[in-house]
């Protein structure tokens, strides 16, 4: 390849030795040797894929000037180039193959086509020559075109049901707070009687609606890596309590056993999204535990911590195993009754581990029950927080007479249901639908609320810690407030709870509402 016959001073073309040309004839690829690129830049040889590509003969090509095979508009950039190029030849990749350039090749009736173009300098002889070899792009290009094509439509997608989430976190979050505002009534008004049990199944369904949308919410905001973890070393006595208390009334209602037990351990992780992680390995526990108990404890190994959760549920067959963590999968509902969950809490459990860099893993033995093992590093030792008396969360104190509660809020299903439970509690409710209505009646009507009761999202554009802002000043003496939100955004909910003495999600748990409410009018008094 490297030695060539030169032709007589009569100008004719260089080509390769025979065995050479033998050989570039069986590559795969369009090959072309062409003469000095400083002067004329013609073709001196082309093997028959280069033919095939460019729809000449190779006669046709031999002694032609390379930019036969360009589009014509862009032959005088390119004799620039070339003779750019002879001034400093090496080896270089043009097109897709790894330069910056984008190429077109131009066939023999017009058409173009990308290519990509490897050249090497050949500098030995008295003709300086370069090897060029062309591979055609069509379908490569078409490939990444159809591949950039799916990626917008699966961007646009995950944009629509971003969007579709974060609507449905308001919009069906309001209709869900009104169904538990009148089960609670009804609760309340049907207590001892023989409807009281079918009451009670109407708040079992809406406890379900709501924690499968806030699974949805939750996978949504993994999804999008709209959470980031804060990690830093903290007692488990800052969780353990919490989940001590949240989850002993579902585990009594099934005449479960629950511990928790105590631990002195400090851990490395995110206290939130450990919580995240735990509360839903207790709740599956509950879930799915008919009898028996359930029980989570803190295993130190070396430098790690080991957090178990032991149920002694049915336990879970061996070929069900592997699937376990797939979001929507499910061993214990193969009739897909809702009231179970949509199968959405082991994903979030392995989705929130993997972000944490937690390694999650299960033991099971069917009618014995399953151990969950979540494994993460211990934490710096630091003075033990003492751990806290756990004692049954007591009823609401009953509101004394007269105890106002301003409750902005626009819709009217939510306004009313809820003025209604909290009259049946004793307070003296002055309802509100907008900021104008409630600067209205602490301004013009001069109302002195005991306390506030706001909805994020009102009429208007405005927002719930707008308004508290705007009512806050004209009141000698600040009200306790609590603002009721359906939004998923961090940004917004950050903000609201610099103003607000509580922030809670909806559907709030009205048994949880009232408590934070008798609790704050207790601090205020």
């Amino acid at each position: 390849m490297d030695s060539y016959v030169t032709a007589a001073a009569a100008g004719e073309a260089t080509c390769p030795a025979p065995v050479a040309m033998d050989i570039l004839d069986l590559l795969p690829d369009a090959l072309f040797i062409v003469g000095n690129l400083a002067d004329g830049g013609r073709i001196l040889y082309a093997n028959p894929p280069a033919s095939h590509l460019f729809g000449y003969g190779i006669h046709e090509l031999i002694d032609q000037p390379i930019e036969l095979l360009i589009p014509q508009r862009f032959a005088a950039q390119h004799r620039s180039h070339r003779r750019d190029y002879a001034r400093a030849p090496r080896m270089r990749a043009m097109g897709a193959m790894g330069a910056d350039l984008a190429l077109l090749g131009r066939r023999r009736d017009g058409s173009e086509f990308p290519i990509a173009v490897q050249l090497n300098a050949n500098s030995d002889g008295a003709d300086p020559s370069t090897i060029a070899i062309v591979r055609d792009l069509t379908e490569r290009t078409r490939m990444d075109a159809a591949l950039a094509q799916a990626r917008d439509a699966a961007v646009r997608a995950n944009e629509v049901k971003s969007r579709f989430l974060a609507a449905a976190s308001h919009d069906l979050r309001q209709p869900l707070q009104t169904i538990w505002s009148l089960q609670s009534i009804l609760g309340r008004e049907l207590k001892d009687t023989a409807l009281a049990p079918h009451v009670e199944l109407l708040g079992e369904a809406v406890r379900s609606m709501d924690q499968i949308l806030c699974s949805l919410i939750d996978i949504n905001r993994l999804e999008k890596g709209a959470i980031q973890p804060a990690i830093r070393d903290f007692p488990l006595q800052e969780i353990l309590p919490r989940l001590r208390s949240e989850f002993g009334y579902s585990a009594a209602s099934k005449l479960l056993a629950l511990e928790i037990e105590d631990s002195a351990e400090c851990a490395r992780s995110d206290p939130a999204l450990l919580l995240v992680i735990l509360r839903n390995l207790l709740g599956n526990a509950i879930k799915y535990t008919q009898r028996g108990s359930v029980r989570l404890r803190v295993r130190p190994q070396g430098a790690n911590l080991c957090i178990e959760v032991i149920d002694s549920g049915p336990g879970i067959p061996p070929e069900h195993l592997g699937r376990l963590f797939e979001a929507f999968y499910q061993v214990h509902n193969a009739s897909h009754d809702q009231c179970q969950g949509v199968g959405l809490g082991l994903s979030i459990v392995q989705t929130v581990c993997r972000l944490l860099e937690h390694a999650v893993s299960i033991e099971s033995s069917l009618d014995q029950g399953s151990t969950f093992s979540v494994q993460l590093p211990r934490g710096a030792v630091t003075v033990p927080a003492p751990i806290p008396l756990v004692t049954p969360q007591p009823a609401p104190r009953p509101a004394s007479s007269g105890t106002k509660v301003l409750h902005i809020e626009d819709d009217p299903g939510v306004a009313t249901s809820m003025a209604m439970l909290l009259r049946l509690e004793g307070y003296d409710v002055v309802s509100a639908a907008s900021r104008d209505e409630a600067i209205r009646h602490v301004a013009g009507q001069g109302l002195r609320p005991d306390l506030i009761l706001c909805d994020y999202q009102l009429p208007q554009g405005f927002t719930g810690d707008e308004i508290l802002a705007e009512l806050l000043p004209l009141l000698a003496i600040r009200p306790p407030t609590v603002l009721l939100t359906g939004d998923i955004a961090d940004k917004h909910l950050a903000r609201a709870r610099t103003l607000a003495d509580r922030v809670l999600s909806k559907p709030v748990d009205v048994n949880l509402l009232l408590r934070e409410m008798a609790a704050l009018l207790g601090r205020s008094e």
